[in-house]
């Protein structure tokens, strides 16, 4: 098998543990204080980050960055985004959170040319604007169906578009790994002091369900840099829609939850016009 299709194996493996992590999040925040199994899974995240950015060299110089400001900036944006994706989810419906999550490309798409000087043309503005309109759709302001964690799914969204934005920036001189520790680390400096003043006992059930995070959660990270090893991050980009997909049958599966009709039309425009985003820069990439 061509390396580049094992990359893209992985990619799709990786979608569907992304989607498994959602719904057992959503599981555990509804019996779980938030910051208690957000801090867990960041401890184990860490041990799995320090081991394997250590393997080839000390810590000190993975640690030693151009950038150790951005660095922690981007870790502490992840861990935000990942608690506040942890109450919010508790409101909204997996596959819901998931469609409203997948405009973080287009937003990717519509900074990068202020933030990072990269230039997008036209096809690909009209392409924000699509997806854009899909959004608003999905979102539905003004509706009986309107929800302001919607909103809120939105700007999380956004923080991620600006952790993307931001990894693009510090992988100009710093290596994968390093960002890879400086992600865990901040991670778990902003979740892990919480956990004592939040803590209760955890049954037989929590308690799997805790390590079945921690173990989707390191398996998917892994996965994906295995991936990226194998395969240019713009082919396996288009990919990353698939986490859809799980996502809605995963939260119809165990929560009976229905997306409604008029959302899919948004839903449509969205990965259309994330698909189309991706599959242009690969064009111009020439890959």
């Amino acid at each position: 098998m061509h390396a580049h299709n094992k990359g893209i194996l992985l990619m799709i493996a990786t979608t569907m543990l992304f989607a498994s992590q959602d719904t057992v999040t959503k599981f555990l925040g509804q019996s779980i204080p938030i910051f208690q199994f957000v801090g867990i899974r960041y401890l184990v995240f860490l041990l799995f980050a320090l081991w394997f950015t250590t393997r080839k060299c000390t810590l000190r110089a993975v640690l030693t960055v151009k950038n150790p400001w951005l660095q922690a900036l981007r870790g502490v944006i992840l861990g935000v985004e990942v608690v506040a994706f942890g109450y919010i989810i508790r409101e909204l419906g997996v596959g819901e959170m998931q469609t409203i999550f997948m405009a973080y490309p287009l937003i990717v798409t519509a900074l990068s040319a202020s933030v990072l000087g990269e230039e997008v043309g036209w096809r690909r503005w009209a392409a924000v604007c699509i997806g854009f309109a899909g959004t608003l759709i999905i979102i539905a302001p003004g509706s009986a169906t309107f929800s302001v964690y919607s909103l809120l799914a939105l700007c999380l969204a956004l923080l991620i578009a600006i952790y993307t934005l931001l990894t693009r920036f510090v992988s100009r001189t710093d290596s994968a790994d390093s960002s890879l520790l400086y992600t865990a680390l901040f991670g778990a400096l902003i979740t892990v002091p919480f956990m004592p003043a939040v803590w209760q006992p955890l049954n037989l059930e929590q308690s799997a369900l805790i390590g079945l995070l921690c173990l989707t959660g390191t398996i998917s990270h892994y996965f994906m840099i295995l991936a990226l090893k194998l395969t240019p991050a713009v082919i396996l980009q288009p990919f990353n829609y698939l986490v859809l997909p799980w996502a809605i049958f995963m939260g119809y599966w165990f929560f009976g939850e229905v997306i409604p009709q008029h959302k899919w039309y948004g839903i449509a425009l969205v990965i259309g016009a994330g698909i189309f985003i991706a599959l242009r820069q690969r064009q111009i990439k020439g890959v």
